[in-house]
């Protein structure tokens, strides 16, 4: 697309909602949700499947989903000096693109599903936000996830720099 906004890349497999249910309370999405907030958010959220080397999200490109990995593996990528650099693998449960759901900027890397029957949970910001005033608590504790997604991608960060530090010094 040429807009700002990309969809969301991965087909929607035909699963109940009890599997997205499934896959949400696994999910770091979900994991302070009670059963009534799972089903709310089950309803807003888009369940994907992908095959290996699909593109979940592009660098560069402008996307206001979150992600959960719902099973599979992804790896995480960026076009460094020397071409693409892998930064991590995601697993079930992990949450990815939450600083571009947070700020509506660019993509800052890419994320690629790592061999065939992989699937993950999409929350657009404009589905999560028409819960706002009726489900504020359902909001929070899914904002607290985010949050928690993007403190641990900063404390990994960090330990790269300080064991990169500690091989430099010698």
């Amino acid at each position: 697309m040429t807009t700002n906004q990309t969809k969301p890349t991965g087909s929607e497999p035909s699963m109940a909602q009890t599997d997205t249910i499934g896959y949400l309370s696994s999910s770091s999405l979900g994991a302070e949700l009670t059963p009534q907030e799972l089903n709310i958010l089950a309803r807003k959220v888009k369940l994907r499947a992908f095959s290996k080397s699909e593109i979940l999200i592009s660098e560069g490109e402008i996307d206001d989903h979150l992600y959960a990995v719902a099973q599979g593996l992804f790896s995480v990528s960026r076009t460094g000096g020397r071409g693409e650099e892998r930064l991590s693998m995601l697993g079930p449960g992990a949450i990815t693109g939450e600083l571009a759901f947070l700020d509506g900027l660019k993509r800052t890397a890419t994320v690629k599903a790592e061999k065939d029957d992989c699937y993950v949970i999409a929350l657009s910001r404009a589905d999560l936000e028409s819960l706002l005033s009726d489900h504020s608590a359902l909001v929070y504790k899914v904002m607290r996830a985010v949050v928690r997604a993007a403190h641990t991608t900063v404390g990994k960060m960090d330990a790269t720099y300080a064991d990169l530090m500690h091989y430099i010094s010698g």
